[in-house]
């Protein structure tokens, strides 16, 4: 915050309604001095510095505006919550809203006056009381630098203050990327349980405390994550929380002390860190003597709690009370990404693609380039030999390249470099299929072995629509022999989908698709 004194703190500023009103077609200085349009300014004036002076002085009246707006409307001034009002005024700056716009600060018809007065001795206000020289298009150029710091400063200073009164971590980062609308496999957002939420006065719903953790997957509408060490360590502190707290409820109520545990046991789980594993023995909920899950960190040493069984939800960071765990910087939100077209496969979101594939032999065998953000880097060998990569004369960072290794997983687990390269050539090969076939009305079918791998893509025209036109495609499907096969999928033209569980043939053989052509395009038609 900036210090005011009596002598130069400026007035409560006015809404922007009452900014000076731009008339192109005469020039008022605040004095109310007309400049006629046709005259010179002085050529003692150094234009360009004078602008940057404009332009300054409004960056510092705006910041002192904006100090005086935030300590009345959502700081030290005001009494009550005010967070619905940074939440509204928040939205209302991200959205450009009118609305919340034409109450921020503005400022008012004496902006030159107040130039030479508050910026005397400076070099600032030497430009500013060079301005009264200025006439004409000048004039009004002086006065629109000077409105731009000023509004920016305004926006800018208040959109971080109602960030910070927002944000459970206390500061003024953006968190708008980690709301769940922006969430894909393998982000990093803010989860929670529905147990404890309520609704503040304003009638929005408040969460207690949100985790920090990598969305991993989905079931059932519910969100499954990964988190930290810590993260867990403040969950399970959380559970033992609300069950002391059902309990001191249950002895309110009046639940004799005998009885207490018992009742407690059928409604929530005991839950509880033996080592370095938890334990959630659910048996009295369950009635199931056996169910008691032990959940132990991965090889990252992160935990996935209950994933797959409790209902867990992204939450908005900005809707929590408190958060435990490290909040990301934005360009950190995304820890890994899901290729597109090679099954199963997470790799770092670093700009790394297969591109260029011609095939030299219907035995599988191809060369590509590897390229990074856009630059060819390397050719990749694959097919009967291990698939390798032949680094180019172009500038290859071998660290950078065997970092994103080490980090791929495929089903979870780890994968060679030779594995990764070649899903990188399946990622490209099936793009272009996919886009072909999308492009002429069609669509591809596949189908997967029980590790994720192809073994057949077929080109189905047209693409079904309708469920008639699906069922029909899944009884051609079903009559085909299959050896290993276990799963057909559809591409809906954005993503792969489930079509139908292939169960083993006990005899039959299914065509390999044909290899990619030199000219980058697939028929991956069966013959």
């Amino acid at each position: 915050m900036h210090d005011h004194d009596d002598q130069h703190a400026p007035q409560p500023p006015t809404t922007r309604a009452d900014t000076v009103p731009d008339d192109t077609s005469t020039d008022t200085d605040a004095r109310g001095s007309h400049h006629p349009e046709a005259a010179e300014p002085s050529t003692t004036l150094d234009w360009p510095q004078l602008l940057d002076a404009m332009r300054t002085i409004g960056v510092t009246d705006g910041a002192d505006a904006a100090d005086w707006w935030i300590q009345d409307t959502i700081g030290g001034r005001t009494t009550g919550d005010p967070r619905p009002a940074a939440r509204r005024v928040l939205a209302g700056i991200t959205d450009g809203d009118p609305a919340v716009l034409d109450t921020l600060p503005g400022t008012n018809s004496g902006w030159a006056a107040s130039f030479a007065a508050r910026h005397r001795g400076t070099s600032a206000g030497d430009h500013a009381a060079a301005a009264a020289e200025l006439t004409g298009e000048q004039w009004q150029q002086a006065q629109t630098a000077y409105l731009d710091g000023f509004d920016t400063t305004v926006a800018d200073a208040i959109a971080a203050a109602c960030r910070r009164t927002l944000n459970p971590s206390g500061d003024d980062r953006d968190l708008t990327g980690m709301h769940p609308d922006h969430l894909t496999l393998g982000s990093v957002g803010v989860f929670a349980g529905d147990w404890g939420s309520y609704t503040d006065g304003d009638g929005a719903w408040r969460t207690p405390r949100g985790y920090v953790g990598t969305l991993i997957d989905t079931w059932n509408g519910f969100a499954v994550f990964r988190c930290t060490r810590a993260v867990a360590d403040a969950i399970v502190a959380d559970l033992q929380y609300n069950r002391d707290t059902y309990r001191r409820h249950l002895a309110a109520s009046g639940v004799a002390a005998a009885d207490l545990d018992r009742q407690v046991d059928v409604s929530l789980a005991r839950v509880r860190f033996d080592g370095d594993v938890i334990v959630v023995d659910s048996t009295r909920v369950s009635g199931d003597p056996d169910d008691v899950e032990r959940i132990g960190p991965d090889d990252d040493g992160r935990y996935v709690v209950m994933g797959w069984s409790w209902c867990w939800e992204a939450v908005d960071p900005y809707d929590c009370d408190r958060i435990a765990g490290d909040l990301p910087e934005p360009d950190r939100q995304q820890e890994w990404v899901l290729l597109t077209h090679a099954p199963y496969t997470r790799v770092a979101p670093a700009p790394y693609r297969v591109t260029a594939l011609r095939s030299l032999s219907r035995g599988g065998t191809y060369v590509a380039e590897l390229h990074h953000a856009g630059d060819p880097v390397g050719n990749v060998l694959g097919g009967s030999q291990p698939t390798r990569l032949a680094a180019t004369g172009d500038p290859f960072d071998a660290a950078q390249w065997q970092t994103y290794v080490a980090a791929a997983r495929r089903r979870g687990e780890p994968m060679t470099e030779a594995a990764l390269l070649d899903a990188l050539a399946e990622e490209y090969c099936l793009g272009v299929a996919a886009d072909a076939a999308t492009a002429a009305g069609d669509t591809l079918v596949r189908l997967l072995d029980d590790t994720g791998a192809i073994l057949a893509v077929l080109r189905v025209h047209p693409a079904p629509a309708g469920p008639a036109a699906f069922r029909d495609l899944r009884e051609q499907l079903g009559q085909q022999p299959l050896v290993e096969g276990i799963s057909w999928q559809y591409w809906t033209g954005t993503a792969w989908r489930h079509l139908l569980s292939a169960g083993p043939h006990p005899t039959g053989t299914w065509p390999q698709p044909a290899p990619v052509r030199g000219d980058g395009t697939a028929d991956l038609t069966a013959d």
